[in-house]
């Protein structure tokens, strides 16, 4: 994320070497070095992209400390990460080239959300979390990833992926729900939750 800008308007092989290295290509599947699945997010398209992102993130952080997230949510999280680019390749027409955080951070949402209507934790309760996560379901309906490959959203300098949305939101809902049921039975079994 502290890469410069890579330029979206030029081909990947303009690119930087560095940035070429840590793109991900979905129309290239699996054939490409495993890393790209997590750096990708590192790279961005322009010093709004990251701030944006960013800004994401932070938020994504306060909603965390907030749920008091054990330590499975990170662990949610982690995994999440790579399967959200992954989901990438299933896109129907998938796309030469990918940069960027936001599908980590519908990944988050989603964990954090999970994690929240298993634990209701009184500064993030389960009222606020289902709030979140019907936000997050309209959102990504009303971005119809199957039906739109790229956005362009007004005042912009980037194009949006939203199938990305969609894969980091079921990619976080799968990651964090076996370890947030399994906190739900310690919880209720007396052991303290991780």
């Amino acid at each position: 994320m502290l890469l410069a800008p890579v330029p979206l308007d030029q081909p990947v092989a303009q690119w930087p070497a560095l940035a070429q290295q840590l793109t991900l290509r979905p129309d290239q599947g699996v054939d490409q070095p495993f890393h790209t699945f997590w750096t990708a997010a590192w790279l961005h398209g322009s010093a709004a992209h990251r701030l944006q992102n960013l800004g994401a993130v932070a938020l994504l952080a306060w909603m965390g400390w907030l749920a008091a997230l054990p330590r499975a949510a990170a662990l949610a999280l982690l995994a999440a990460w790579p399967l959200t680019q992954l989901g990438l390749l299933l896109q129907p027409s998938p796309i030469a080239h990918y940069v960027g955080l936001s599908g980590v951070v519908h990944a988050g949402v989603a964990v954090v959300c999970v994690h929240s209507l298993a634990a209701n934790h009184p500064r993030f309760p389960k009222a606020l979390a289902a709030v979140a996560l019907l936000g997050i379901v309209a959102k990504l309906i009303m971005e119809n990833p199957v039906a739109h490959r790229l956005v362009q959203p007004p005042g912009s300098d980037i194009t949006v992926v939203p199938w990305v949305h969609l894969s980091g939101a079921v990619a976080g809902l799968l990651c964090a729900l076996p370890g947030a049921l399994w906190c739900r039975l310690g919880a209720q079994r007396g052991r303290p939750a991780g």
